[in-house]
Formats: structure tokens, C-alpha cells, sequence
């Protein structure tokens, strides 16, 4: 590629970078008072109605907060990627927007799973036991399951302190305390006997050897015709997408799985009704005990 096109391209590039900055700035604009000069804002807000059709009216507080948390970690991660390249990889989110904005949309799990469960007596059955949340971060998954069904009892793992103390908070405004219970504890030491009829391992966040040892730990909490289910990243189809996905992936300490070779993962832990399920951004991949 000569010069001109590198060039060419970086241009285009930086009119994204700056576009997403636009969007996030009129979505403070609509969540603060802030004093911005008037042509300014005008500049601002045809910017946002060239990149989104239909504008951003819609959104209510919640949805502006959630989607400013976005733009901000969006923006945050390029920074530091550029920044900190020799930085260990390793997943750390301190800001409380975006971590409860990330549990917001894991729920989508949950709901994936209620679906897949209608079609699935056995699958159904393993959702009224104890379920083992493994990176419940500020607990979307756990209260999403425990509205989904009322006889589930929850039990949320994970490192990450300021997300726990989210979620506490989150059980606390809720009515399922006494159904859900968190723990500040690593999977790959969690030794509880044999108990849960139903686990949840999101192997992106693991690098490979924590994901097997946590399949491990998993495994042999499972009671018999228990259901392990591990959500596996589904990149973009876009080449570009795709590699982008890998690099934030490993960057954050995680693997990207292959869904075949999660599949074989079980298998050899001697799980039945295997079976991967597609869906975006996240595909599933479970398995019953024997």
C-alpha cells in the first residue's frame, strides 16, 4: 500500500474516532448542564444525525447513561491500547456505568437460555436446582435468573471487588436476596461439593489453562444430568471486526475458543447432549453431566 493510501485511510479512521467522541458528546450533553457554544452544539448534533439515523431522541436517562459508558470505554480502551501496550493482560474495569451497562446486557444470557429451555425438559428441569454464576460482576445474569424462575437459588463468583460491591447493591434495591449470594472468590479454587444443577463459565474472560481448570471446577460441582454452560465471544463476521475482537479478547487476558474445540473440552469430561447454540455477541456451548 503506497503512502497516500495509508494516509487516505488514517483519515477515514480518524473521522470514526472523532465521530464516536461526537456522539458521546451530545449524549453528555443530554445527561449534564453544561455551558457549549452554540454553534458548537449545532456542529455537534449534525454530526450525531449524519452518523445515526433517526437521532438519539429515544433514549431515556438509563439508556443514555449506559450508551455514554460505551462511548467512554470505547474511547478509554484505543487510549490505553496506544499508551500501555506493555501493560499485562488482564480484564479491569473500575467505572460503574460501564460495569453496570456490561451486566445490563449480560441478562441476554438468561434469557437465551429460558428460550432454549422450552424446547429442552432436561435443560428446564437443571433451571429450578442452584445455579453457580461464575464472573457475575454486578450481578445481571443472577437477577435476571432469579426473576426468570422463581425456584432458582444463586450462588455469583468473582475477582473483581468494585463489581461485587455493585452487585450487592443491585440484590439490595431487589427482591431476591435471599435467593442469590456472592462471593469473592477465583474459579479455579472453588472446591464446593457436588450441589449445582445448572453452572455458567464465560470462558472469554480466562486465559486457556484457567478455563480448563475452571471446567474442571465446574464439572465436579455439577450434580448428575447437571447442565455446564459456557459462553464463548462470536466475532464480528467483518474481517476487520474480527481482528479487532481478537486483539481486545487476548488484551484482556481471555482466549479466543474455537466453539469445536470447546465442544471437545466437555466431551472429554464425559458430558452428553453437547450442542453449541449461536448467537450474538455471545454463542453457547453446554453439555449435561452424565
Amino acid at each position: 500500500m503506497t503512502f497516500q493510501a495509508v494516509e487516505r485511510t488514517l483519515r477515514q479512521m480518524g473521522d470514526v474516532a472523532r465521530g464516536l467522541a461526537a456522539i458521546g458528546a451530545v449524549l453528555r450533553l443530554r445527561r449534564e448542564a453544561m455551558e457549549v457554544p452554540p454553534e458548537v452544539a449545532r456542529r455537534l448534533h449534525e454530526v450525531v444525525a449524519a452518523l445515526v439515523p433517526g437521532g438519539l431522541g429515544e433514549l431515556d436517562p438509563a439508556q443514555v447513561s449506559a450508551s455514554l459508558a460505551s462511548v467512554t470505554h470505547a474511547l478509554q480502551e484505543a487510549r490505553d491500547l496506544l499508551d500501555s501496550l506493555e501493560r499485562p493482560a488482564v480484564w479491569q474495569v473500575r467505572d460503574p456505568a460501564m460495569l453496570q451497562a456490561q451486566g445490563q446486557a449480560s441478562r441476554v444470557v438468561v434469557r437465551h437460555l429460558a428460550a432454549l429451555g422450552a424446547e429442552r425438559p432436561a435443560l428446564a428441569a437443571a433451571l429450578t436446582g442452584r445455579f453457580l454464576d461464575v464472573g457475575t460482576g454486578v450481578g445481571g445474569i443472577a437477577l435476571e435468573a432469579a426473576a426468570q424462575w422463581p425456584a432458582l437459588h444463586i450462588v455469583g463468583l468473582d475477582i473483581w471487588e468494585p463489581a461485587l460491591e455493585l452487585a450487592r447493591a443491585n440484590v439490595a434495591a431487589g427482591p431476591f436476596g435471599s435467593r442469590i449470594d456472592f462471593r469473592l472468590q477465583d474459579v479455579t479454587q472453588f472446591d464446593d461439593p457436588a450441589g449445582y444443577s445448572l453452572t455458567w463459565l464465560p470462558a472469554p474472560f480466562l486465559s486457556e489453562d484457567a478455563a480448563r481448570t475452571a471446567l474442571d471446577r465446574l464439572t465436579a460441582a455439577l450434580k448428575p444430568e447437571g447442565y455446564l454452560v459456557v459462553g464463548l465471544y462470536a466475532p464480528p463476521p467483518d474481517p476487520v471486526g474480527a481482528a479487532l475482537a481478537a486483539l481486545r479478547l487476548v488484551r484482556n487476558g481471555g482466549h479466543l475458543w474455537a466453539c469445536a474445540d470447546m465442544e471437545d473440552e466437555l466431551r472429554s469430561r464425559g458430558f452428553t447432549a453437547i450442542e453449541t447454540c449461536a448467537g450474538q455477541p455471545v454463542t453457547l456451548v453446554m453439555g449435561r453431566r452424565a
